[in-house]
């Protein structure tokens, strides 16, 4: 009996210490001042009983997680003699302790220390941004190491130490060289990123004109083959072409001095041109005008118009009244290209002129406008005309020309000059 009793005790001091060791072990007498960490679903992959530390220091365990929509809620276990060294404002990651080691929990104290009151069961702790992109890296990264076989792996990184075998003060060199490049390229890179912006500038503008640029060449394409089917039309334009550019250089070989006689002599009259050009509107538009009255007044192919005579007739042009062609006032549009004048309104005053004439002639000091005779009998009515028509009237009267009277010569005029009277 006493044997059994002490077996009995024995079990039981054996189970007992078995359990106090997993209790020990799972620290379930230990005391946690609980605190919560918004994850992303990395913190999925944190084991039950990892470390939570700070500055290095383990300053409690994760008791549990549960998984949300954005990731996970953690729940922490912060020993409670420590939290008073942890401030409120503390931010979490959740880091490997090696590259392939398992992870754990670091709270990061804001830089330049904290003043915010210590951690209290409760709270909220907030993820760093650099534990954002870890964790991305580290959730992107585990199902490529999960992939890669370890025997592949242990070759691979085999061969990688065979190649590096060596070449230390090589590959020491390389990355000096390389620091130098990139020391060199890094005052550079704002230039090189608007650079970039600008190539993409430009590329959306040539993704603009493509379509055009597609339409020129189907039209290159048509014009081509248009081009192909007139070939030999466009061998004989060119034919004539070259023909034409001998001809033009003979021509300007033989006229060259010519032409540049011409051009200095147009230069002059040009100047005259330019000076009166601002007023060709208004005289082509009192030619247009004028146009309208001829009409009424050559209907039916008959001159209609009312002649009176002057009842005191003008005196006769002296020596005195040698025409002069000394106007130079430039353009006078006066009433153009709608003048208020007819039959009935007619004009009364004339611009003077300087045309020699400076004394009166019963008619103002007006001078009829005569025009040119077109040969070398210079202007119509002028002395060179008077004197060569008196030269011809002469020996037909009988007379020397100086007394062949003005009478005749403008009756006979007219004649000399080709135009012809008919009577009805």
């Amino acid at each position: 009996m006493r044997t059994k009793t002490l077996g009995i005790v024995f079990l039981v001091l054996m189970l007992a210490s078995v359990w106090l060791t997993y209790g020990v072990f799972t620290k379930k007498f230990a005391d946690y001042d609980e605190v919560t960490v918004q994850a992303s679903k990395i913190g999925l992959q944190l084991p039950k009983r990892a470390d939570v530390k700070i500055k290095g220091v383990i300053v409690g365990e994760v008791l549990d997680y549960e998984p949300t929509a954005e990731g996970a809620d953690i729940t922490l276990g912060l020993y409670q003699d420590r939290t008073t060294q942890i401030p409120g404002d503390v931010t979490a990651s959740i880091l490997p302790k090696t590259l392939f080691g398992e992870k754990f929990v670091s709270l990061i104290v804001p830089d330049g220390g904290s003043s915010a009151p210590p951690i209290a069961a409760g709270d909220v702790i907030e993820r760093t941004n650099l534990s954002i992109e870890v964790e991305k890296v580290l959730s992107d990264l585990y199902p490529l190491l999960r992939a890669v076989q370890p025997a592949d792996l242990n070759t691979t990184l085999n061969a990688v130490a065979t190649a590096l075998e060596g070449r230390g003060e090589q590959l020491g060199q390389t990355i000096e060289t390389m620091d130098d490049y990139l020391t060199k390229l890094n005052p550079e890179l704002p230039a090189l990123i608007e650079d970039l912006r600008l190539t993409a500038d430009v590329s959306d503008t040539y993704a603009d004109v493509l379509p055009e640029v597609a339409t020129i060449l189907r039209n290159t394409i048509t014009t081509t083959t248009t081009l192909e089917d007139r070939e030999e039309k466009l061998k004989a334009l060119f034919n004539d072409v070259s023909k034409f550019a001998a001809v033009a250089e003979r021509f300007t070989s033989n006229n060259g001095d010519n032409l540049v006689r011409l051009g200095d002599l147009a230069a002059a009259q040009l100047e005259v041109f330019a000076r009166y050009a601002p007023g060709y509107p208004c005289l082509l538009g009192g030619i247009v005008g004028a146009g309208e009255l001829q009409a009424q007044a050559f209907r039916g192919f008959t001159l209609h118009i009312v002649l009176e005579t002057l009842p005191h007739q003008p005196r006769a042009y002296g020596p005195q009244d040698v025409p002069v062609y000394g106007d130079k006032r430039g353009y006078y549009c006066g009433r153009l290209p709608n003048p208020p004048w007819s039959q009935s309104n007619p004009v009364n005053h004339q611009p003077n002129f300087v045309d020699g004439i400076d004394e009166s002639t019963g008619k103002g000091t007006s001078r009829v406008g005569p025009g040119w005779s077109g040969s070398a009998a210079g202007f119509v009515g002028g002395r060179d005309e008077t004197a060569l028509l008196k030269a011809l009237l002469a020996p037909g009267l009988g007379v020397s020309a100086d007394d062949v009277p003005d009478l005749g010569v403008l009756l006979v005029g007219p004649m000399a000059r080709g135009a012809e009277v008919s009577l009805r």
